[in-house]
């Protein structure tokens, strides 16, 4: 199984602004839920985007995007500056269905449906998991792992990961994602005007591209 926390960090390299100056680039790290409406935000910043996988990548990081469990403890190790964080998104947990299974409508379908089912790992998503308790075990799996969860014929995600599924709504708390600053940032100004831009009307548009609203 996939290491649970594995970060995906996109590298969003500001272009020239309106006004023919250049802003400084910086490198976001974010964590998979998180991932796919940074790399569009990024774009609606600067563009273009560059992606980058693995914990190597959140060292280097002048902005961080993460779930708010995942945020309160980076901030309580010293990994985000105190104070810089600020909430970018909420985004909803679906039933993600690929291929012939019309019969899976909620959450409850699938303690009568005889497909495995694939839920994401880690912190963010232990209410997800605690949804699933009326689902044979031996049919749940967890995992971080993009692509089984991508292939999966079920699985419960946030709707960030649910791309070219069939999606169902479920009664899971939403994910709270919030942007701070990077402790280790060598660009702290840039960092900080990305993380407001998150949270423009801007940087809200982009993020509802993604299928998450504010």
């Amino acid at each position: 199984m996939a290491k649970r926390g594995l970060w995906v960090a996109v590298m969003a390299a500001m272009a020239a602004a309106a006004a023919g100056a250049s802003r400084p680039s910086v490198t976001v790290a974010a964590s998979e839920i998180a991932a796919p409406c940074v790399r569009a935000a990024a774009r609606g910043w600067t563009g273009s985007a560059g992606l980058c996988v693995g914990r190597r990548c959140g060292a280097q990081a002048d902005v961080v995007v993460l779930s708010a469990v995942e945020m309160n403890r980076a901030l309580e190790s010293g990994q985000a500056v105190d104070g810089s964080d600020l909430d970018v998104a909420r985004v909803p947990w679906v039933l993600a269905v690929r291929g012939d299974s019309p019969e899976i409508r909620s959450l409850g379908d699938l303690a009568r449906d005889e497909h495995d089912v694939r839920v994401l790992g880690g912190p963010a998503a232990y209410e997800a998991r605690r949804a699933l308790a009326g689902v044979d075990r031996a049919r749940v799996r967890e995992t971080t792992d993009e692509r089984e969860l991508s292939s999966a014929a079920v699985a419960l995600v946030p709707l960030s990961m649910a791309r070219g599924a069939r999606q169902v709504a479920v009664d899971v708390p939403p994910v709270v994602v919030r942007a701070a600053v990077s402790a280790g940032s060598r660009r702290p100004d840039a960092a900080a005007a990305f993380v407001r831009f998150l949270g423009s009307e801007a940087g809200q548009r982009a993020f509802a591209a993604c299928g998450v609203t504010q």
